[in-house]
């Protein structure tokens, strides 16, 4: 009777763990729409190519399992209003995520080649099972500008200085990549154009480190310290885009 008893305590303890370790599949939604950067606009799909995809992702542990660590599970095309659905019985212990592919790329930048959670621009497109997931995606559209810098300082005889770091796109500017360094009361637009993505945050993702900034060091009333401008960047077009410190 007593080695009976151990085995069935043996039996008990595998039982239990291997139902802790599975988890229970739950039923899920997930529901969104694309939309593009920087708004809170539908994307616009083209009548001339396929409408884009919207994929659902499964995170596995390690590259035993899957050579990237996920694998897809689920996709679908969204409607004429660039919204999707899903529907899916998902495991509650597992971690899962989405991404969208199919953009029209003659105004969209191209979705990244990896959805992986372990790529930190899209750590934030997580599904949480059991529960109605409402996620929009925001697609990054083409754009330029054209920067003007303003120095908001109100003394007219002000002896500022700002030195521009970096943090603009620079596609013509001269073989320097930097604009002049500025003195005193400034209001100036350059000469040069740079492509870039729409928006504020790329993705959609409201980070200081996913944000459009230009960097700089700035000297006023005799104090240098270093500076991070934030700016935001309309899609599709040219725009001048104000620098203000």
């Amino acid at each position: 009777m007593k080695k009976i008893a151990i085995v069935i305590l043996v039996l008990e303890i595998a039982f239990s763990y291997s139902c802790k370790k599975g988890g229970q599949m739950v039923q899920t939604t997930i529901n969104g729409q694309l939309r593009t950067n920087g708004t809170n606009d539908k994307i616009i799909i083209s009548a001339e190519i396929a409408r884009p995809q919207v994929k659902l992702y499964e995170q596995k542990d390690g590259p035993d399992i899957y050579a990237n660590g996920f694998k897809e599970i689920a996709s679908v095309t969204v409607d004429k209003n660039a919204r999707y659905s899903f529907d899916i019985k998902l495991n509650e212990r597992n971690v899962y995520f989405i991404g969208f592919r199919n953009l029209d790329t003659t105004i969209y930048i191209s979705a990244p080649d990896s959805w992986s959670v372990h790529d930190e621009t899209k750590r934030f497109n997580y599904i949480t099972p059991g529960t109605s997931n409402n996620v929009n995606l925001y697609c990054l559209a083409k754009s330029w500008v054209r920067p003007r810098f303003i120095n908001t300082n109100p003394d007219p005889n002000n002896v500022d200085v700002f030195e521009y770091r970096g943090g603009l796109p620079c596609n013509n500017c001269g073989s320097s990549g930097l604009p002049p360094i500025f003195h005193g009361p400034v209001d100036s637009t350059l000469y040069w154009v740079g492509k870039t993505w729409s928006g504020t945050y790329k993705y959609g993702v409201q980070k200081p480190s996913y944000a459009h900034t230009v960097e700089g060091k700035l000297t006023r009333n005799g104090v240098t310290r270093d500076t991070s401008i934030i700016y935001t960047v309309p899609p599709f077009d040219t725009t001048v885009v104000e620098i203000r410190y």
